[in-house]
């Protein structure tokens, strides 16, 4: 699981990420809220959301760009392939192609 773009959810907001808790889980309808909570922090249960980020106008501009260097990196795999053996690009993850096409939203 990636963990970037992710917040953690603090006791407070535990059953508002949990769809039908109470109904998935009908021995816990007796607790009230406070407790689940309690029991959540002392089990070190935490609930993260996702975090939307804007893109900004500029990178947006970039898009087509980040979309032929993409097609031309799909098309020139086969001879990566012949020249390394490997049908992947030795991308990291601070590499800077990798961090332009998930800002840009494709990947």
């Amino acid at each position: 699981m990636l963990y970037r773009k992710l917040k953690r959810t603090w006791s407070h907001g535990y059953l508002n990420h949990i769809p039908n808790f109470k109904k998935t889980f009908p021995e816990l309808s007796k607790l009230d809220s406070q407790e689940l909570c309690n029991r959540f922090i002392e089990l070190n249960v935490e609930f993260f959301s996702e975090i939307k980020t804007p893109v900004t106008f500029w990178l947006r501009l970039t898009m087509p760009f980040a979309f032929v260097l993409m097609m031309l990196m799909l098309l020139s795999l086969p001879f990566i392939f012949l020249i390394t053996g490997r049908w992947s690009y030795p991308l990291s993850e601070n590499n800077r192609i990798l961090n332009w096409f998930r800002a840009v939203g494709l990947q």
